[in-house]
């Protein structure tokens, strides 16, 4: 049975304000992210990769892009990953909040929790145990990867000087990351 990772974009911006692969500053309308690198996390780890074409901003249990990664999940029961970066990984927490509190049985089918990028709510922030004691039930077990932004000698190189580090955690992830054998995924 194939699984499927629901992953989540950052925010929203105009041109100038977050770099592409290369260094470039370009514009993200639909949320910024490095497609090619997190999708290619999601298949090394054994997942589809779905990416939601929506920008993480603002983040809470109702915006447009919670809502978008929650009907995902509703008509797909395949998905069993949450992959967040930055304003979307602060989405993946209100999306955990929602499961634990609305739906606390569907908890159980999640298998992977991913956020980069998103500093203000920590790796425990994110554990399964969390959830359960919300959902006062202890069904749900899944894993954590949890990173803040990456260091600059961490970054791919050939980048332009000064270039932050933020949007590169999917890039920093993958290296980082030990591939599945797509013959032996869950």
């Amino acid at each position: 049975m194939s699984r499927t990772m629901v992953i989540l974009r950052g925010n929203a911006a105009g041109e100038g304000t977050y770099p592409d692969e290369q260094g470039k500053k370009i514009a993200w309308p639909q949320g910024a992210l490095h497609v090619a690198a997190a999708t290619e996390y999601a298949r090394c780890k054994g997942y589809v990769a779905r990416v939601i074409d929506i920008g993480g901003y603002p983040q809470g249990p109702d915006s447009p892009q919670a809502k978008a990664a929650l009907e995902a999940f509703h008509k797909d029961a395949t998905v069993t990953a949450f992959y967040g970066f930055s304003g979307g990984g602060y989405n993946v927490w209100h999306i955990l909040q929602y499961l634990a509190r609305k739906e606390p049985k569907t908890l159980k089918r999640i298998d992977l929790i991913v956020v980069l990028g998103a500093p203000k709510r920590k790796k425990p922030a994110f554990e399964a145990s969390v959830y359960n004691a919300i959902a006062r039930t202890s069904d749900a077990t899944w894993d954590v990867e949890w990173r803040d932004d990456p260091k600059v000698d961490e970054l791919p190189s050939g980048l332009p000087a000064g270039t932050k580090p933020h949007m590169f955690g999917p890039e920093v992830l993958l290296a980082q990351t030990k591939c599945v054998d797509s013959t032996q995924a869950k």
